[in-house]
């Protein structure tokens, strides 16, 4: 059972990764340039390449994994237009906070899956 979860949150890993470079090439959603494509492209690139590691059952795998999640956790969108922190990388589910400058968005499917990789690789470390 726990291996089958292992490969299965590594391929939900994977899948971020490939919608993220999908997003990098401007095939979902608007193009982005400068800073914002090279943070995206560099998640994109981790996420895959840990994806990869994790599907070998390598722990550096989930080390790569618990950045890229963690990046996306939290997003501030100010409402000049402004963003001060914002990755939208992957797939996102979110709990919206509408402050008087702008809007901060708790993305709980990262949340959760930087908290599955955590275990995963707390698992490896401590096995039972």
């Amino acid at each position: 059972m726990k291996l089958e979860f292992e490969t299965w949150l590594a391929r939900v890993l994977l899948l971020n990764g490939l919608l993220t470079l999908g997003v990098c090439l401007g095939w979902l959603g608007e193009a982005h340039s400068g800073l914002p494509l090279a943070i995206l492209t560099g998640c994109a690139m981790l996420a895959i390449v840990s994806a990869a590691l994790a599907l070998k059952r390598q722990r550096l795998g989930w080390y790569g994994a618990l950045p890229y999640y963690g990046v996306q956790v939290v997003s501030y969108y100010a409402y000049d237009g402004s963003s001060l922190w914002a990755v939208k990388a992957g797939v996102s589910l979110g709990m919206v906070l509408h402050l008087a400058s702008g809007v901060v968005v708790l993305n709980m499917l990262a949340a959760c899956l930087l908290a599955a990789s955590g275990w995963v690789l707390w698992r490896q470390h401590h096995p039972v």
